[in-house]
């Protein structure tokens, strides 16, 4: 089954302000094996980031047996500096068995001006 979702990166204490050009990771939280990978890319100019994924890239062990009937993906995002260190992630904030058409994240103000996400 092909699922999708869109992430917007926002300042937080600012949700209008966008964060056009910034790489971002989307994985699936595992409690009992690695977390799994569904992609990576770079957010457009309104901040967002379209993603694409079948479900075997994130079931496993953990969600069978009645994973095709009831289990969706624990999705979280990491957000990377120009550098590429991480900055932020969401990881800890994960809803579980939930696909939003859109995760909305945050990224604190001084922490984006820091790493030249904002002026």
């Amino acid at each position: 089954m092909i699922l999708a979702t869109r992430v917007k990166l926002v300042v937080a204490e600012t949700p209008e302000i966008a964060l056009p050009g910034v790489k971002v990771a989307l994985y699936d939280r595992d409690h009992a094996s690695m977390d799994d990978f569904l992609g990576e890319g770079v957010t457009d100019d309104k901040g967002e980031l379209r993603f694409v994924f079948e479900s075997e890239d994130y079931t496993d062990e953990e969600d069978l047996p009645l994973w095709k009937v009831d289990s969706l993906p624990d999705l979280y995002v990491m957000v990377y500096s120009p550098a590429g260190e991480v900055l932020l992630t969401t990881r800890q904030e994960v809803e579980a068995n939930n696909l939003p058409q859109q995760l909305v994240v945050g990224v604190p103000h001084d922490l984006a001006r820091i790493h030249g996400l904002i002026p």
